[in-house]
């Protein structure tokens, strides 16, 4: 088999309120198994970064003729991602151009309705892309059989006019077996100057999974990794974190989706560090699970480095956690703020408001339980009813399922997304006091300004915090509710 030629894209939104940036870590993952699987010559075009991306993708695709070009997006980067296999197919129609991610996975219809997208990978990437890839470089031009496609699981592809999935793919046992991510194809300092998934301040990072898939049912996760906790070995994680100390740079970013399940495991993996005298800034901007945190665990965190820890509380409702099925012990989950809190470790919470069937009286007690936290920092999101997800359904059985919504409005942001029991106007006056009430306190402005790991860039933030919540008072100025 000759050696691929490959193009990976990260699509961005276009008009996206979410101003951190971060290294697309899927795509450097995938390419590296490409690489190490197939030998394949990669490259990676990164379109948060990019000022005119379908230019530089088309440039790309000219200078390179890639045997295959795919594409990752979110659902509110769909609208750019579906540009980009148009800019594709202008240069040759005949670059097959595969979309993957998390849009995909939720709508793999909407994915497909496109007719420049040939087909989209559901689910974890590395395997079944490869894969794909490895059909299409054997069969050449007939590479798009549906026969062929059926064969390989974790697919979404046409077939007589239609949508059709393959069999699901199972997901990756053993996650040390995958080659560390390949940093060497992005300008990854580029990044260092850009806002992240945390709210630590502009330095060099770099970003990690030590862990994929979660056991937990919330109906609002996309399950991209699966519900089977899968970890790697303290010592994957270890070697990995000392290859990017090498590279210049102190802090890490942990993005697993819930990093602490394996208690033992994390400690060991913190411990480890402790004993190869590796001293990062650890930082874990998609959460730990507060309610099982110990309080071994987070001492061993303040000494290897803590750098920000976020909290996913969602609600202060025990119904609405039922519903959810979150299940938090909020009880447990204040204690783990607080231990935190006594640590001065930098803290931020998660909350969501908006629920299906959630009352003034519920929404107020989730704002009230963030006002009456030690958390440093407080993020109110809409709740977003992606497709595919048990959050879709509780929005279409409250027939709250939005109408003539556009991807590019699913961002967590001030989403227009109000499925509560209140009217849009009081909703949005609450979700404008929820943040008015938790920043104008001069006791948390001060732990703020004490604790934060970085404050340089403290005026930027906190200019943009406001201008997201001015522009949600507008958007309900706007439509005649004020205040």
């Amino acid at each position: 088999m000759k050696r691929p030629s490959v193009i990976l894209f990260k699509s961005r939104s276009v008009v996206s309120k979410v101003t951190g940036v971060t290294p697309p870590l899927g795509l450097l993952y995938i390419a590296a198994y490409l690489r190490d699987r197939l030998g394949a010559e990669v490259r990676v075009v990164d379109g948060t970064l990019e000022p005119e991306p379908l230019k530089a993708l088309a440039a790309a695709a000219r200078s390179s003729r890639p045997d295959v070009v795919g594409i990752s997006a979110l659902t509110p980067e769909a609208f750019l991602a579906h540009k980009a296999s148009a800019a594709v197919k202008e240069i040759d129609p005949s670059i097959p151009v595969i979309l993957g991610g998390p849009h995909p996975s939720a709508d793999p219809a909407a994915a497909l309705s496109d007719p420049n997208t040939d087909a989209a990978v559901i689910g974890e990437g590395e395997e079944t892309f490869a894969d794909l890839v490895q059909l299409i470089i054997s069969e050449g031009p007939g590479w798009a059989r549906p026969e062929l496609l059926r064969a390989l699981p974790g697919l979404a592809f046409r077939a007589d006019g239609r949508v059709e999935l393959s069999a699901p793919r199972a997901p990756i046992a053993d996650l040390d077996s995958l080659p560390f991510p390949a940093w060497d194809l992005i300008d990854y300092k580029k990044f260092w100057g850009r806002g992240s998934m945390t709210s630590a301040g502009f330095r060099p990072y770099f970003t990690m999974f030590t862990s994929r898939g979660c056991p937990y049912h919330c109906v609002y996760c996309h399950q991209i990794f699966g519900k089977r906790f899968r970890a790697r070995s303290p010592e994957s994680v270890a070697e990995e974190t000392a290859r990017l100390l090498a590279m210049g740079a102190r802090d890490i970013e942990v993005l697993d989706d819930i990093a602490n399940f394996d208690q033992r495991r994390f400690d060991r993996m913190l411990e480890l560090m402790l004993e190869r005298g590796l001293r990062p800034v650890l930082s874990f901007p998609n959460a730990i699970r507060a309610d099982i945190m110990r309080e071994r665990s987070v001492e061993l965190l303040t000494r290897v480095g803590a750098g920000e820890v976020s909290v996913a509380i969602e609600t202060a409702s025990p119904r609405l956690q039922r519903l959810l099925g979150k299940d938090l012990d909020l009880g447990k989950a204040s204690r783990t703020i607080d231990m935190l809190a006594d640590r001065r470790i930098f803290t931020r919470g998660f909350f969501m408001l908006g629920f299906p069937t959630e009352t003034e009286a519920e929404m107020r007690a989730t704002i009230k339980f963030a006002h009456a936290s030690r958390l440093h920092l407080a993020m109110f999101f809409t709740p977003n009813p992606f497709r595919n997800t048990g959050l879709y359904g509780l929005f279409e059985k409250a027939g709250k399922l939005p109408k003539d919504a556009r991807s590019i409005d699913y961002e967590y942001y001030g989403a227009p997304f109000n499925a509560s029991e209140m009217s849009d106007a009081r909703y949005r006056a609450l979700y404008r006091w929820a943040y008015y009430g938790f920043y104008f306190n001069p006791l948390r402005a001060l732990r703020i300004l004490r604790d934060r790991p970085s404050r340089l860039d403290i005026p930027l933030r906190a200019w943009r915090l406001l201008r997201n919540v001015v522009s949600f008072r507008r958007l309900s100025e706007a439509e005649g509710g004020g205040a």
